[in-house]
């Protein structure tokens, strides 16, 4: 659905670590919403790659992440 691309674009322009900025850090790589405990992700196609954050000492609580995106408040289920 054209909708939902324009979604996808207009999310990924709003990330918090972009893995493609010269500013990324090697560290955040282990870091990524994906393998954090707290990500939830969506159904459907969005959910390929966008999850909501349920981490309530994050500032990202509620928010809908990119899967490659992270924080300061990431955690694995070994942690």
């Amino acid at each position: 659905m054209a909708e939902n691309d324009n979604l996808h674009d207009r999310w990924t322009s709003k990330l918090n670590r972009d893995v493609g900025s010269p500013d990324y850090r090697e560290e955040w790589r282990v870091q990524q919403c994906l393998h954090c405990t707290f990500y939830v992700p969506l159904s459907g196609a969005l959910g390929q790659d966008f999850g909501a954050c349920s981490n309530a000492r994050s500032k990202f609580d509620k928010t809908v992440m990119f899967e490659h995106d992270g924080c300061e408040h990431h955690r694995h289920e070994d942690q």
